[in-house]
């Protein structure tokens, strides 16, 4: 059965839908015949089609005498049909004239004979005009104020035979005030002074220099009128190819995004150029989490002073020493939701180590950095983390990672390469916090090579790393969370005041399980069993649940640290069903991190070597004293000699040897 149309779209009408315009060549029995006036492709839309975008607004209808009156307006104005489309004094210039054009309007419909002489100046309705049109936009202040009568125009007005024109074509254009603006932009030459090879010599150039190698164009024109074809009729005209500056100007004239996309390639100009995300991805705290690693534009000291020391290049270590001027890489775990910072990490490299401890720091309270650093509001509280989105960084994209993010529960999610709107949050955040902080600091590096020109920032370098983590960690504390932010979603409120709203609307936070942060985000290490319990890293520890499994025996085991937390270690074994705990026998490690605990051992190792070498002389001293006081081993000297009784010199050495060996005076 045919579906009857509901709206009335006669033949001749114009729809504009899904922005083009489809001129209705009839109605069909499959629906409504139109040819896009763009293309000019014929094509059948349904009558359910159309009237379904007529009821949800998505479809404009004009009738034919309408879309006739429109294509005239746009002919007559350059295609403006609108005010809003012409800049502000230009629009201010038609207001006004519609003001007038009402006011004369006004006037005749209260029987005045308007003429042209009339509405000129000294005109005998010139007076009434303007205090009438100024009755009717006050606001835009035609006469002086107390001048009522004798009217004092603030700004010229036209003379009668141009009003008289102004109101012939506000009325032949069914009162569209777009007709009253001044057309200057349609003034001036508007066909190209060039011949026709001229113009194919200048698209012949400008298509070759929409290049991705980013051709100069100075050069390319040179080279380009060397091999363009012109005819034997086109070499006779005895013209010159066009100038560098005329294609210059042209090139110009491309759009930025064109532009972007010939000499930079699709992937930057998407990047560059792309619109931005719209999309709110996160609501709960933690649902959804950013991380990323930035190569801090800054140089930093290990003691906070600029030293300088000959080094061999064959010897020197991998490894930078405590007090060489470097650069630091920043770790940082954004939360989505609230746009605040769970976890931040510094450190030389970037690799899978730091990626689990910048994880174990979003999972864990976050306290000591508040003390340590002198913070004055609370930290983000820890948090099981949801979905983590970073790059294609070696970091964060290796099997290490993937397995410790599967086992905690999270879900993996990978951003595409050169997709910046894959995760804009953290790389926006860089760069606020690079101009709010490192901006400011001794050492800065600048934004990109060459960018401080007139300074030197290795020599600059002050910040040790420890300060510039106390910065960076009061920034994040304190700073960062009370700012406001007017990202997608955030409409002016802050992080922390974002994280008040998520409790209030979504629920408390889930907490994070100590027992999966030793097995997927801590440290494994190889142990054998004894009799004390076990060792990690020279630290003790033991529980009646290992000595049971030991059973005496030495058993080899798998210790789970978690390297923030020393108090408990889990522990698998091959062929063990459940995971055993194990509690920390040394209390002077408690309170500590294994990297404190381990500096804690080197300290005492490394202090003082001179003394240390003196204290073994000494220590060698007296136990070899020790040992010849208690007679327990016999002489082993041989004494058949004269001078030694019992030495016959079957030793092979002589009196006076063996005496200097002995310590005794020949």
């Amino acid at each position: 059965m045919t579906q009857q149309p509901l709206f009335d779209i006669p033949k001749g009408s114009v729809l504009e839908l899904d922005g083009q315009e489809l001129l209705v060549t009839g109605l069909e029995r499959a629906g409504y015949a139109v040819e896009c006036q763009d293309t000019g492709e014929c094509l059948t839309l349904s009558v359910a089609r159309i009237e379904a975008a007529i009821r949800g607004r998505d479809c404009e209808v004009l009738e034919p005498a309408d879309a006739e009156r429109r294509k005239a307006l746009l002919e007559f104005t350059g295609g403006y049909h609108r005010l809003e489309q012409f800049s502000a004094p230009v629009r201010l210039e038609a207001q006004r004239r519609l003001a007038l054009v009402l006011a004369m309007d006004e006037l005749a419909a209260n029987g005045y004979k308007i003429t042209q002489r009339s509405m000129s100046t000294h005109g005998e309705h010139r007076n009434a005009l303007i205090l009438r049109a100024n009755k009717i936009a006050p606001q835009l202040k035609f006469i002086k104020k107390g001048s009522e009568k004798k009217p004092k125009p603030l700004f010229p007005i036209a003379e009668g035979r141009t009003l008289a024109k102004f109101r012939d074509l506000y009325h032949r254009y069914g009162g569209n005030p777009v007709v009253l603006a001044d057309r200057e932009h349609l003034k001036g030459y508007r066909t190209s002074r060039l011949v026709p090879w001229q113009e194919r010599f200048i698209d012949f150039a400008l298509n070759h220099w929409q290049d991705k190698r980013k051709p100069q164009l100075a050069p390319l024109v040179r080279d380009a009128a060397k091999v363009f074809h012109r005819t034997a009729a086109e070499m006779a005209q005895c013209i010159n190819f066009p100038s560098v500056t005329t294609l210059r100007q042209r090139a110009k004239a491309f759009s930025d995004v064109a532009t972007e996309f010939g000499r930079g390639g699709k992937r930057q100009a998407t990047n560059k150029k792309g619109a931005g995300s719209t999309d709110v991805r996160a609501l709960r705290y933690g649902e959804k989490f950013e991380w990323d690693q930035v190569y801090l534009s800054i140089f930093t000291n290990g003691s906070g002073v600029v030293q300088a020391e000959p080094i061999d290049p064959d010897d020197v270590p991998k490894k930078l020493a405590d007090n060489e001027i470097r650069r630091c890489w920043l770790h940082v775990i954004l939360d989505v939701a609230t746009r605040e910072a769970l976890g931040w990490v510094i450190s030389e490299t970037a690799d899978s180590d730091h990626s689990l401890a910048l994880l174990r720091m979003a999972t864990r309270d976050k306290t000591k950095e508040k003390v340590r650093y002198g913070c004055k509001e609370d930290p983000a509280p820890p948090v099981r983390l949801g979905l983590g989105l970073a790059d294609n960084g070696s970091a964060t994209r290796n099997g290490r990672v993937y397995a410790a993010q599967l086992g905690m529960g999270m879900t993996v999610m990978t951003g595409r390469a050169y997709h910046a709107t894959d995760k804009p949050y953290i790389e926006r955040f860089f760069g606020t916090m690079q101009g709010q902080i490192l901006n400011f600091l001794p050492g800065y590096t600048g934004s990109y090579p060459g960018e401080l020109t007139g300074y030197n920032p290795k020599p600059s370098a002050e910040v040790s790393h420890d300060q510039l983590m106390g910065v960076i960690t009061r920034y994040l504390v304190d700073e960062y969370p009370f700012q406001p932010h007017y990202g997608t979603g955030m409409f002016g409120a802050t992080p922390r005041q974002k994280r008040e709203e998520a409790l209030k609307r979504y629920g408390r936070i889930k907490s994070p399980s100590q027992h999966e942060r030793c097995l997927y985000l801590g440290t494994k290490i190889r142990a054998s069993t004894t009799s004390e319990g076990v060792k990690a890293f020279n630290i003790p520890f033991n529980s009646s649940e290992l000595q049971k499994f030991a059973d005496g025996k030495s058993k080899s085991v798998t210790i789970h640290l978690d390297p923030d937390d020393l108090r408990t270690v889990l522990i698998t074994a091959e062929g063990l069903e459940a995971v055993l705990e194990a509690q920390l026998r040394m209390t002077l490690f408690k309170d500590q991190t294994l990297e404190e605990a381990i500096e804690l051992m080197e300290a005492a190792t490394k202090a003082n070597p001179k003394l240390r070498a003196l204290h073994r002389e000494q220590l060698e001293e007296a136990k070899t004293r020790r040992v010849r006081d208690s007679c327990y081993f016999k002489d082993s000297r041989d004494w058949s000699c004269p001078r030694f009784s019992g030495h016959s010199g079957g030793c092979g050495l002589s009196c006076d040897e063996l005496a200097r060996r002995t310590h005794l005076q020949p």
